[in-house]
């Protein structure tokens, strides 16, 4: 608002949080900023005469919340401190207090919410931490026993298929065996939960923006989601026997106003699953910012959770604390490393290579032998995953030996043996291998 005028709109820059005023005359004027669940600012500017730019930086403090929110994140607290009974509230049971006349653009947090999954997708593959996990069996009368305790060496990994999209994969020590966990039942997916607000997935549910709400002390715009009948179930699933049981979702998360990160997400299953005994099934999971460690870019990932299970005659409780964050990024400058027990192939022409990998386990071991045909464009890599279930369907201290055999000229192929004590991957240059189209 200059002194003598009308007020001045200022227009988006692409940017988060940035505004921008052009073909302003000298002069002094007024800066006003306001937003929800912050207090409003103002402040006063000079332009002076053959001044052609000027950045003025605005910090807005957060209201102070409203008695009754106020109340509710304390009683909050407190569930959480007692958090370790039985059985878990349901998300639609309560719905957390929020802000009276303060509207919601639902469509304009989605998509800024969006912006920042898709952020974590793109500058992310690869993220090691320690994961601490403490279990707690409950017996049918809801008494708690005694802690079982893990940890583990957490690696999450980010990759690109061909055909396009990402996939997610965990590893701790060096494994998928779900035999690690106490009751010899994984709980994953902890890093992968938010992504359901990704462009790719986020019209999968049915989202209702319930309004202004709070978390820990950050206004947050409150979330309720649900499962779409007529989409498939993409973001979790249960896997018993090498069979996948999709399991649909609902539930609630806090996307701060501010910065629209995620700061909370609970999930639970819209119904139970009979076909394999699964009756409950609820997580609970904070986020916070974490730091690379070559740049200051900071993403924003699961730091601990709750997590409720029941079906096939168990029922527990178990709270995932992640630490130690080592987060490595995609850039051109910086050499990322494979995946942890892989074979990965390089192909180092400007045209397609077709080859077959077999690998043969040690001598012994119960796991068989595996062949895998594929192909790599040019100056592109592959990976295949070792480990039950994955491409090698054997543990990585069962592999003994493997051979690439491939329809290009010796040199044409670089290949790195992921696995610890293997023997390296034998190349062998043969035309005669048929060209695939896998």
């Amino acid at each position: 608002m200059p002194n003598d005028g009308h007020e001045i709109a200022g227009a988006s820059s692409g940017s988060p949080n940035e505004a921008l005023f052009a073909d302003l005359s000298p002069g002094t004027y007024t800066v006003e900023a306001s937003a929800p669940g912050f207090l409003a600012i103002r402040r006063r500017l000079r332009i002076e005469e053959g001044v052609r730019a000027l950045t003025l930086f605005l910090f807005m403090k957060p209201e102070s919340p409203p008695a009754s929110s106020a109340v509710a994140e304390s009683a909050a607290s407190a569930a959480d401190l007692s958090r370790a009974s039985w059985p878990p509230p349901d998300v639609d049971r309560v719905v957390p207090p929020v802000q009276r006349g303060v509207k919601c653009h639902l469509p304009q947090v989605v998509s800024r919410v969006g912006a920042r999954m898709k952020e974590l997708v793109d500058n992310l593959q690869k993220v090691d931490a320690t994961e601490n996990v403490e279990h707690f069996d409950f017996d049918a009368s809801g008494l708690r026993g005694r802690p079982e305790t893990r940890t583990f060496d957490y690696v999450m990994t980010i990759t690109r298929p061909k055909k396009g999209g990402f996939a997610l994969e965990e590893y701790r020590n060096n494994s998928t065996d779900p035999a690690q966990f106490p009751a010899h039942t994984a709980t994953t997916g902890l890093s992968a939960l938010a992504l359901l607000l990704h462009p790719t997935f986020v019209s999968d549910f049915y989202l209702a923006c319930e309004g202004l709400g709070r978390w820990d002390g950050h206004p947050a715009w409150q979330i309720h989601f649900e499962q779409r009948i007529d989409r498939p179930s993409r973001i979790e699933f249960y896997r018993i026997a090498n069979d996948d049981y999709p399991m649909p979702l609902k539930g609630r998360v806090w996307i701060d106003a501010a910065t629209f990160q995620v700061l909370r997400l609970e999930s639970q299953m819209v119904r139970p699953i009979p076909f394999i005994g699964l009756t409950q099934d609820y997580m609970a999971i904070d986020y916070g910012p974490v730091q690379f460690q070559t740049h200051k870019q900071e993403l924003w990932l699961p730091l601990d959770a709750d997590v409720y299970f029941e079906g096939r005659g168990q029922r527990f409780y178990r709270r995932h604390t992640l630490s130690n964050f080592k987060i490595f990024g995609v850039e051109t400058t910086q050499q990322i490393q494979d995946l942890q027990e892989s074979y990965c192939f390089t192909n180092k022409t400007n045209h397609e290579i077709s080859g077959i990998l077999s690998v043969s386990p040690v001598s012994g071991a119960s796991a068989k032998a595996v062949s895998l045909r594929f192909t790599i464009s040019p100056g592109q890599k592959v990976c295949k995953l070792i480990g039950p279930g994955k491409d090698i369907n054997m543990r990585a201290n069962e592999v003994g030996s493997a051979t690439f055999t491939f329809n290009a000229p010796a040199g044409s192929i670089a290949a790195l043996a992921n696995v610890y004590d293997a023997s390296p991957v034998d190349l062998v240059p043969d035309n005669g291998v048929a060209p695939s189209s896998n």
